[in-house]
C-alpha cells in the first residue's frame, strides 16, 4: 500500500472527503473539502480508498462536535464542521447528482436550513446490548453491524431519549437480559417516538412473556401512553420491527398535529423524521398549487400527511400507497379533519395511476417515493399520460437524478430547492417542480 498527501476537493454522498491521485478519486472518511491529508491507498479499480493518517491541513470550517460518540459511531459525518458549511456540502451533493444523471446544469437554491440543527429527530430505533451486567443502547457504526454503546444521542429529540432511557432503567430493574440468538429470548431493541410530550413505544423481543410486575412499571413511566411488544428472530441488525405487534397497555395510535390538522400514528406508520421541515417542505408544495384544480393525485401517499395540506386546492384528491394499513390511517386521518373530497386507494403506485388516467384527467401529480426513486412502471405511466405538473419530492439525490433523466423526455424542470431534513448527516431532501413540454410524442419503454 503508498502512503500519499492530497488535497480534499469535495465531499462525497456519505460525508466522506474525495481527493485525487494519478487522475483517479480517492475516497477519505473522516475529512473535508479544503484540507490536505496524509493516507494509505488501497487501489479499488476506478478509484481509491484512502485511509486517514494525519490531517496536515485543517479546514477553516472543522468545528468540535457536539457528540462525544462521533468519532466511533461515524453516522454524522458532518458534525465536524460548521452548519453553513454542511449546507453548501449538501448544495453541492444535490446540485452534482442532479448534472451527473439528468444533465441539468443550471444552478439551484441555496438549501434551507433546519430549525433544530440538534435534538430534531422524534423517533429513536436503537439495538439493546448487554454491558457489564445491564443493558444498554447502542448504535451500528455506520456501514456495519458492530454495536457502539451510547448513553444518548443529541439528534434525537430529547424527550424521546428521556423515555428511551426510563425504559431502559425499568428494564435493568426487573434483570432482563439482551437477545440470544442460541437461547432465542432476550431484548433486542427499543424503538420510541414522540410528540407533544406523550410517547409510544416498541419493546422487541422474541416470543418473551413479560411479567405483570414489569409491564405495571413501565404503565408508571409519565407520557409512555402506548406501548407494544413484537417478537423478531431475524440476523439482520437493522431491519427489526416485526409484521405484527401486540399493545401491552394505552393508546392503539399515538396523536400529533401536522400544520392544523390532527392526525394519528400506529407504531409501524411511516412518519418524517424531523417534523418541523417536513411541515415547510408540504407548505412549499402547497403554495406552487396556488388555484383550486381538477384532481390531483398522491403517490406514496402513506398516512396521508400531504394529501391533508393539499386537499383544498383540489375538487377532488387521490392518494394511493401500498401498505393497506398506511390506508387506513389516512382514510381515519382525512375523517377526522372532516376533509371529505380525499380518498385513498391500496395498490402499486404505477398501476393505479394508469387506471385512474384512464378515467379523469390528473391536474398535479405529487410523489415522495422512497429511497429507491420511483419504479419502472411508474415512470412508464408518466410517458404515455398526460399529466400537466409534477412536484417530486426526493431523498435521494442519485435516484431522483435518475428519475429525472427518464422523465426529461415529456418534461420540463422548473424548480429546485433542497432541505435540511437530518442535519450533521450528509442526506439532503429535494422539492423538484416539472410540467409538460409541449408536442412531446408518447413512446414505450424506459432507459435508464
Amino acid at each position: 500500500m503508498e502512503t500519499v498527501r492530497i488535497e480534499i476537493k469535495k465531499a462525497g454522498i456519505n460525508g466522506e472527503g474525495i481527493g485525487f491521485y494519478k487522475r483517479k478519486p480517492v475516497f477519505v472518511d473522516g475529512c473535508f473539502p479544503g484540507e490536505y491529508v496524509e493516507c494509505r491507498l488501497e487501489d479499488a479499480g476506478r478509484h481509491f480508498e484512502g485511509k486517514l493518517l494525519k490531517i496536515l491541513k485543517y479546514s477553516d470550517h472543522r468545528v468540535k462536535p457536539e457528540c462525544l460518540h462521533q468519532k466511533r459511531c461515524s453516522a454524522c459525518a458532518l458534525m465536524c464542521l460548521d452548519y453553513e458549511k454542511q449546507l453548501s456540502i449538501k448544495k453541492q451533493l444535490l446540485q452534482g447528482a442532479l448534472l451527473k444523471y439528468a444533465g441539468y446544469d443550471r444552478q439551484i437554491e441555496d438549501i434551507e436550513g433546519s430549525e433544530k440543527v440538534f435534538h430534531y429527530r422524534n423517533k429513536c430505533n436503537l439495538p439493546v446490548v448487554e454491558e457489564d451486567g445491564k443493558l444498554c443502547n447502542a448504535l451500528y457504526r455506520q456501514g456495519s453491524n458492530h454495536p457502539i454503546v451510547i448513553d444518548r444521542c443529541i439528534i434525537h429529540e430529547e424527550g424521546v431519549d428521556k423515555m428511551r432511557k426510563k425504559i431502559l432503567k425499568v428494564l435493568n430493574d426487573h434483570h432482563q437480559k439482551a437477545y440470544d440468538h442460541s437461547m432465542k429470548s432476550g431484548i433486542r431493541q427499543i424503538v420510541v417516538r414522540g410528540f407533544d410530550k406523550e410517547y409510544q413505544a416498541v419493546i422487541i423481543s422474541d416470543n418473551d412473556v413479560f411479567e405483570e410486575g414489569l409491564i405495571a412499571d413501565l404503565k408508571k413511566i409519565e407520557g409512555l401512553v402506548s406501548l407494544y411488544q413484537g417478537r423478531n428472530t431475524r440476523r439482520d441488525p437493522v431491519q427489526m420491527m416485526p409484521d405484527k405487534l401486540k399493545r401491552l397497555f394505552g393508546k392503539e395510535k399515538i396523536g400529533l398535529y401536522n400544520g392544523s390538522y390532527r392526525m394519528y400514528l400506529s407504531p409501524k406508520a411511516f412518519f418524517q423524521l424531523n417534523h418541523r421541515q417536513a411541515e415547510r417542505i408540504y407548505s412549499d408544495v402547497r403554495n406552487k398549487i396556488e388555484d383550486k384544480c381538477g384532481t390531483i393525485v398522491e403517490a406514496y401517499c402513506g398516512i396521508g400527511a400531504i394529501s391533508l395540506y393539499l386537499h383544498d386546492r383540489a375538487k377532488k384528491l387521490i392518494g394511493i400507497e401500498i401498505i393497506d394499513s398506511a390506508v387506513k390511517d389516512a382514510g381515519e386521518n382525512a375523517k377526522i379533519n372532516g376533509i371529505d373530497n380525499v380518498e385513498f386507494v391500496c395498490d402499486d403506485a404505477g398501476k393505479a395511476l394508469r387506471r385512474i388516467a384512464k378515467k379523469e384527467k390528473i391536474d398535479v401529480l405529487v410523489v415522495d417515493p422512497p429511497r429507491t426513486g420511483l419504479d419502472d412502471e411508474l415512470l412508464e405511466t408518466l410517458l404515455r399520460t398526460q399529466i400537466g405538473r409534477i412536484l417530486y419530492i426526493s431523498c435521494n439525490p442519485s435516484t431522483l437524478g435518475k428519475d429525472l433523466s427518464v422523465l426529461e423526455e415529456r418534461y420540463e424542470i422548473v424548480s429546485v430547492k433542497g432541505y435540511d431534513m437530518f442535519p450533521q448527516t450528509p442526506l439532503v431532501e429535494a422539492l423538484v417542480e416539472l410540467k409538460m413540454k409541449k408536442n412531446t410524442r408518447r413512446r414505450s419503454g424506459i432507459k435508464r
